[in-house]
């Protein structure tokens, strides 16, 4: 018998990932199929946001959600992964806005959607391509394009509006006009959960302020003096004896000389500037806040939509607002009533997306009601399980800090129309029921579906439409719904009973920093809707950190492209630009790595990798849960685990997949008997879906106890061909492929390509790993064998003493002693070591050129 590897092929190669995508294609092996026989497991798969080109953040957390899919399918679950975009929002309408130099505002608004759709087209190439050439085995590209959704497309819209129309009906929705956190250059309202802060430089101003009918006055410091006009208060900590006597009291505001009550309030601070503040309409949260306490309504308000300050600025008017700031300072100054300007640091909230500082302006917007169901949200929240289960914190934390109901209502252009028409007689809305929308209505340019006005009978013919459109995250709360065959969007099921036998949707996998938005919001819509929780489990994640610690974004400049591990350098002339790697991208997270390690002579570099790579150092990079700092040096490395695991299977491939033979051999059963505690730590570790364990476990043991330990022990013995050593080698060459099988199984979901191509190769050419069950554990036990410990021990022991000596790992050893633990492994050692003789007493304290080492002693 010749032994010639039946894996031909030396190394692994990136590109070979391409040949196993196609496989997937061909065979259609992710396909959804209805089997009554298996429980379905449904992901609500987040939708990508596809404005630019995707990130290496957006293709690793990816990644590991296809890890659940694939993990799930592979435990016997017939799984439900759509493929999806999210094209709604903000982040488009700005690209757009910028590209053209000018606003939405002042473009004919067919035509500006016209342009963010084509937009959104090209990006969302680069975007599906990178899921794909990831690994993501979503159904949508193997078989089922059906279930597949884009946030924009009209059968979505339609949803969303359904939900909506539900709501109103449900007395869930309002108009009202409030004081609410606005984006200048966004032009629109946000939510608090869309506000991020920063620290910027500022000035804190003490300013003097006159005592109503007294020569006594007050020092006031602000960092806000453009917001006199608007003062309409004036507080103190009523612990403050400094003020007390003015309780009841007046003051006069310098420059507009309004007349403001000073009053005692637990919300000023003593320690911040002079102890006494400005309660203004509005600077902060704490203003509007503080005002609704005193019953001040409908307090005069002096900064436009447009960033411009109004009349109520008086001679300031026109102005923006620094202009009006710079302005009143320096008339302060003129008039000697700023005592002392210094320097400091002021927490400022700003726009998620344009980074501008948020304003608070009184608008009429349509709110959803949330404030009266926290408690309720809390009880649902409890009946979901979180993975990791202290990720829950962020949004019990979210709960409780919520002040205001939601505002829904947007005055943008890409988006969601919301479906209410005014009547042309009454101006009362009109919000056709449910079943009165048959298909999604853009109301700004559509005549209602419902003809008569509810309230006074008119003809809603000429009926004006609602121009503005929902809040985004309006939209993406309904996903688990879609995920779930919400309106037949996917297939047809009779009264859509799919959707009701699979609701709440299995899992939503997603990242902690949208926990206060994606999540929340899903939470309190799917409450409104069904009084129930979305899921059953929510998966969340943590961030995707270059390697100094910072978070991983196109907009700070450290976002890496992952292309370049995905796409060989030469790639044909004719690849569409959205599919050529951002080739300089790599070195922004390179500044302190070996930056000529991974270029070649003609500057080319060596950074393709695979996805397989990439996908195993996101797992080993950390535990679930936590940031993952991603490094070239790391991503090297632990390809270099997928270049070992190639050469193990090409070793094992020199042998034919023997039956179990009738006994095992004492060195086979130990290494069966850790595959199985390995199998144990797997299982758990998957179980609580954080990948990090079982490519922890799986790695560790290939590389320091399979491949070094036992492959070199059996190795002489599996070569064996004579008749009287027949069932020693059918035992080796059986466990050889019996624990190749269970890696590749236990490895699949998380580096796919390489385990499909090797399973194919030896096993089973016509049928995918993946759609085999994972190993399951025999004796349920976890602790490795006491007996690798020391085996372990032992040959490293041999191998150093040979290797400090200058001799050749083959060297002849004369005498070895070995505890009696490892007495069934001598004749494999025997072999391994090229003993002569292997003893499991102690060696003769007399005798001469004995090695010690524990307990181990060695002679040559």
């Amino acid at each position: 018998m010749g032994f010639k590897p039946k894996i031909k092929q030396k190394r692994w190669k990136g590109r070979k990932e391409r040949d196993i995508i196609d496989f997937w294609v061909r065979n259609e092996v992710f396909k959804y199929q209805i089997d009554l026989d298996k429980p379905n497991y449904i992901i609500d798969t987040p939708p990508p946001y596809v404005s630019g080109r995707a990130h290496l953040g957006f293709a690793v957390h990816y990644a590991q959600i296809d890890m659940i899919a694939r993990y799930y399918r592979m435990m016997g679950h017939n799984v439900i992964f759509p493929g999806c975009t999210d094209r709604n929002g903000l982040p488009i309408e700005v690209k757009v806005e910028q590209k053209l130099g000018k606003s939405m505002h002042e473009m004919d608004r067919e035509e500006f959607l016209q342009i963010c759709r084509k937009e959104l087209d090209e990006a969302e190439e680069n975007t599906i391509q990178v899921m794909k050439w990831m690994g993501l085995s979503c159904n949508t590209f193997y078989g089922s394009p059906e279930i597949y959704y884009q946030t924009d497309s009209p059968q979505y819209r339609y949803n969303t509006q359904r939900t909506f129309c539900r709501a109103w009906y449900e007395d869930l929705i309002f108009s009202d006009s409030r004081p609410n956190n606005w984006c200048i250059d966004c032009g629109t309202t946000i939510a608090d959960a869309e506000i991020e802060y920063r620290r910027d430089h500022s000035h804190l101003h003490q300013i003097k302020f006159q005592i109503e009918a007294s020569d006594e006055s007050i020092i006031i410091a602000t960092t806000r003096p453009e917001l006199i006009a608007t003062c309409e208060l004036v507080i103190y900590h009523p612990s403050d004896t400094r003020y007390s006597h003015l309780e009841g009291k007046n003051t006069i505001t310098p420059i507009f000389n309004k007349v403001v009550p000073i009053r005692k309030h637990t919300e000023a601070d003593p320690e911040y500037g002079t102890g006494i503040m400005m309660i203004c309409a509005y600077g902060d949260k704490s203003d509007v806040k503080i005002l609704r306490e005193f019953n001040i309504v409908n307090p005069q308000t002096m900064i436009e939509p447009n960033g411009q300050v109004n009349e109520v600025a008086g001679k300031y008017q026109g102005l923006t607002i620094k202009e009006a700031q710079e302005a009143i300072v320096e008339d302060l100054k003129k008039e000697g009533i700023l005592i002392d300007s210094e320097e400091t640091l002021r927490r400022v909230p700003i726009c998620w997306r344009s980074k501008t500082p948020i304003e608070i302006i009184a608008m009429n917007e349509y709110y959803m009601k949330q404030l009266e169901m926290i408690d309720d949200l809390k009880i649902i929240s409890d009946q979901m399980e979180f993975y990791p289960r202290s990720s829950k914190i962020i949004l019990d934390n979210w709960l409780n800090a919520l002040n205001m109901d939601w505002a829904i209502s947007r005055r943008r252009f890409y988006g969601t129309s919301i479906p209410i028409w005014y009547c042309s007689k009454c101006n009362s809305p009109n919000v056709p029921k449910e079943n009165e929308l048959d298909r999604y209505y853009e109301a700004w340019k559509e005549n209602s579906p419902v003809t008569t006005c509810s309230h006074c009978g008119n003809s809603l013919e000429s009926a004006i439409g609602e121009a503005r459109t929902f809040d985004t995250w309006f939209d993406s709360s309904i996903s688990e719904l879609i995920a779930c065959n919400f309106g037949n969007i996917f297939f047809e099921s009779e009264k859509e009973k799919f959707f009701e036998t699979n609701f709440p949707c299995s899992i939503r996998p997603q990242a902690k920093d949208i926990v206060r938005t994606w999540l929340y919001y899903t939470i309190l819509r799917s409450y409104h809707l069904f009084k129930s929780p979305p899921f059953k489990q929510v998966w969340i994640s943590g961030l995707i950190l270059d390697p100094y610690g910072g978070k991983m974004s196109k907009s700070t400049g450290n976002s890496v492209d992952p292309l370049i591990f995905l796409q060989p350098w030469d790639i044909p002339e004719d690849t569409p630009e959205t599919l050529k790697p951002e080739r300089n991208s790599w070195k922004t997270i390179a500044e302190k790595e070996t930056t000529a390690k991974f270029l070649s002579k003609n500057g080319k570099s060596h950074l393709y990798y695979g996805a397989d790579s990439v996908r195993l150092t996101s797992c080993l990079q950390g535990s679930h849960g936590s940031d993952i700092r991603f490094s070239l040096s790391k991503l090297d490395g632990n390809a270099k685990f997928i270049t070992k695991l190639w050469n193990i299977a090409r070793f094992i491939s020199c042998f034919p997949a023997e039956a179990s033979p009738e006994s095992l051999f004492p060195t086979d059963q130990w290494i069966l008997t850790s595959l199985d505690a390995l199998v144990q730590r797997c299982s758990a570790g998957y179980a609580q879906l954080d990948f990090s364990i079982p490519s922890e476990n799986i790695y560790n043991w290939v590389w320091n106890i399979f491949a070094p330990h036992y492959i070199e022990l059996i190795k002489s013995r599996a070569y064996r061909q004579d008749e009287t050593t027949r069932n020693e080698a059918q035992s080796a060459r059986y466990c050889l492929h019996h624990i190749l099988q269970n890696i590749l199984k236990l490895l699949a979901p998380i580096t796919p390509f390489i385990t499909e191509s090797i399973y194919q190769s030896l096993y089973k050419p016509t049928k995918s790993i993946h759609q085999e069950l994972l190993p399951k554990p025999i004796q349920n036990k976890s602790d490795e064998d006491p007996r690798t410990l020391e085996l372990i021990k032992l040959n490293s022991f041999i191998w150093k003493t040979k290797k400090d000596r200058g001799l050749s790992l083959k060297a002849p050893l004369k005498k070895v002693y070995v505890p009696k633990i490892l007495e069934e492994f001598i004749p494999d050692l025997r072999e391994m070591h090229n003993i002569e003789t292997v003893f499991t007493i102690k060696p003769d304290t007399n005798e001469e050129d004995i090695i010690y080492k524990d307990s181990f002693a060695i002679r040559f």
